[in-house]
């Protein structure tokens, strides 16, 4: 019963589309509309500008962050649970149920989460992000870049396999989720970073 708390709990933190209510409370736009029609903070960048999507960015963050301290919150100290509970909240960004089931590409919850369960590697994981973003100006290629890199390095540091498995689907998920943007790098109409949108009221 505390397990389906958990992951009922977590799915709905992760399905807190901030990209959206920040859009609508600070600029009185649907983000959805604009761009790639991305809530995540990438999309707010170029919609709302850097300030905005800062507060995306953190407040994505935090949900992956907030997850795993509710399962230590409930007294559980159990990896396999972790992890499914890490899970819970990026699907519940990536499928929110306040949008009918759609979202973000939950990126910066990932980064959230494992910088719980491992700093360091969250760490390297940004480091990879920033590196690649600054080379390529690319956000998607970045993001996927990264989350490759959370696998590598979960295997390089001899993880617990509980963390291994994680890292294999978040870098499922990422892949998936950027697969329309993986069409747009291989056609070169994918938009570089710092690019903006103007907005048509």
């Amino acid at each position: 019963m505390k397990i389906a708390l958990i992951i009922i709990s977590c799915y709905l933190l992760g399905s807190i589309p901030f990209g959206y209510i920040v859009g609508k409370l600070f600029k009185k736009v649907d983000i959805r509309e604009f761009g790639s029609g991305n809530i995540g903070a990438t999309n707010a960048f170029r919609i709302l500008g850097p300030s905005l999507a800062s507060l995306v960015l953190l407040s994505d963050v935090g949900k992956g962050i907030l997850s795993i301290y509710l399962v230590r919150f409930l007294s559980i100290d159990n990896l396999l649970i972790f992890t499914i509970a890490g899970l819970a909240v990026i699907c519940g960004h990536d499928w929110s149920l306040f949008l009918g089931f759609k979202g973000g590409k939950g990126i910066a919850t990932t980064f959230g989460v494992v910088f719980v369960l491992n700093p360091i590697i969250s760490i390297l994981a940004v480091t990879v992000w920033v590196i690649v973003i600054i080379i390529t100006r690319y956000a998607s290629l970045s993001s996927i870049f990264a989350v490759i890199s959370i696998l590598v390095f979960t295997i390089l540091f001899k993880q617990p396999y509980e963390y291994i498995v994680f890292s294999a689907i978040i870098l499922v998920l990422g892949i998936f989720k950027h697969k329309d943007n993986i069409e747009r790098l291989k056609s070169k109409k994918e938009r570089k970073i710092g690019e903006k949108i103007k907005i048509k009221k």
